[in-house]
């Protein structure tokens, strides 16, 4: 079914690093969500009051939850789909990240809410009915939501969406605690042991930690996560084709929501092959621009000559002030940038956490000890906690 919606009003549907089409999937995907969870919600509440089973009656008020926010979503994505003005300069795809943050609170909330109704019919049980309708019912809600979870997966995965990502989650949850209402419904029948609270609990236990998962996930996305490795390597390779440039340094991806992301780089050289520099910086915007739909910011960093002396002079200097902090500090990708009538002392700084406190003023001791050796020399210095070097990362 969702192949042929994809056919009818996705245009280009093949182009799925262009923006404009993954919002059409997040969209899509949105809008078949609210018309089957209405569905179930109507079914199950239907079916729950009469047979009288509070399990499934609060599994149909859940749908009733998961339609409403759906809608949240697809109108999270209708925003979304405006581009940049004076205000929002990289557009508003990042409000779908705000809105799955409803998203994962309204699955928390219904969860917590399950959890009581459920206590309270441990300690009143009431008789459920037994009928073929009931099975039925909670049987095609088991299907129809494992086949929400394919797609809402699949297209999360196109769409790089969070939300389409906590949806697909949600959705696994409801399958999973459908099935232990539809295993407690039969139980009931066969033994005539009321473990419906029971289940209700189970259910509610599944719904509660999809909800905190999910809203792990985009606060984790918010906060900024590491770049895509396949991008990044793709971009890598772009750059890497060009001769005349020695390396591409500080590479970062700036996630903009939904497949928008904006590029920025130092690409390194020799000041003797500026023109061919500024060329290569031209054709890479260009042409990821064609390939990804992306925007780019590349600056031309002048590599310094090799001059093995000034070299060790520094970077002995600067192990003589890290020397003092202990022996849990390291450095890496150290170069010599031209900066007239300056030269730019440029190093990555892995410290211990117990020393993040102390970093500004090893910084400030590196410079008067690298200013004391040469006045022209200035230091920039990214400082990275942990031992791990992160040369690639999401703003």
């Amino acid at each position: 079914m969702m192949t042929l919606f994809v056919k009818l009003f996705i245009k280009n549907k093949d182009e799925v690093s262009n923006p404009n089409v993954k919002k059409a999937y997040a969209a899509l995907s949105s809008v078949v969500g609210i018309l089957l969870n209405l569905f179930l919600c109507a079914a199950k509440i239907t079916i729950g009051f009469f047979s009288n089973s509070v399990a499934i009656s609060a599994d149909g008020f859940n749908n009733l939850s998961d339609a409403g926010t759906s809608l949240l979503s697809f109108l999270g994505f209708k925003i979304a789909k405006y581009g940049g003005g004076n205000t929002h300069l990289f557009g508003h795809g990042r409000i779908e990240w705000i809105m799955s943050i409803f998203t994962s609170i309204a699955v928390l909330l219904m969860g917590i809410k399950l959890a009581e109704d459920s206590a309270a019919s441990i300690a009143s049980p009431d008789n459920s009915v037994f009928s073929m309708p009931v099975l039925a019912v909670l049987l095609v809600s088991i299907l129809v939501k494992v086949y929400m979870f394919c797609y809402n997966k699949r297209f999360s995965k196109i769409t790089g969406s969070e939300t389409l990502k906590a949806a697909a989650a949600d959705c696994m949850s409801d399958s999973l605690s459908t099935a232990a209402v539809f295993i407690a419904t039969t139980v009931s029948y066969i033994t005539c042991l009321e473990i419906d609270g029971y289940c209700g609990v189970l259910v509610s236990a599944f719904i509660i930690f999809a909800g905190i998962k999910s809203l792990w996930e985009v606060l984790g996305r918010i906060m900024g996560q590491s770049a895509d490795q396949e991008m990044a390597d793709a971009v890598l390779q772009i750059a890497g084709s060009y001769p005349e440039i020695i390396a591409v340094q500080d590479l970062m991806l700036h996630d903009c929501g939904l497949g928008y992301f904006v590029v920025s780089m130092h690409m390194e050289g020799y000041r003797k092959n500026s023109r061919q520099l500024y060329t290569a910086a031209n054709q890479i915007a260009y042409d990821l621009k064609q390939k990804f739909h992306c925007d780019s910011f590349i600056q031309v960093d002048y590599v310094l000559e090799e001059d093995k002396t000034l070299k060790d002079s520094l970077m002995e200097r600067i192990y003589t002030v890290l020397n003092k902090y202990g022996d849990g500090i390291g450095i890496s990708n150290f170069r010599l940038i031209e900066s007239d009538p300056y030269v730019n002392v440029v190093f990555d700084m892995a410290y211990p956490a117990k020393l993040q406190k102390s970093k500004e003023d090893i910084c400030n001791d590196i410079q008067k000890e690298i200013g004391s050796e040469n006045s022209k020399c200035r230091t920039i210095i990214k400082g990275i906690i942990r031992r791990e070097r992160f040369r690639l990362h999401r703003s």
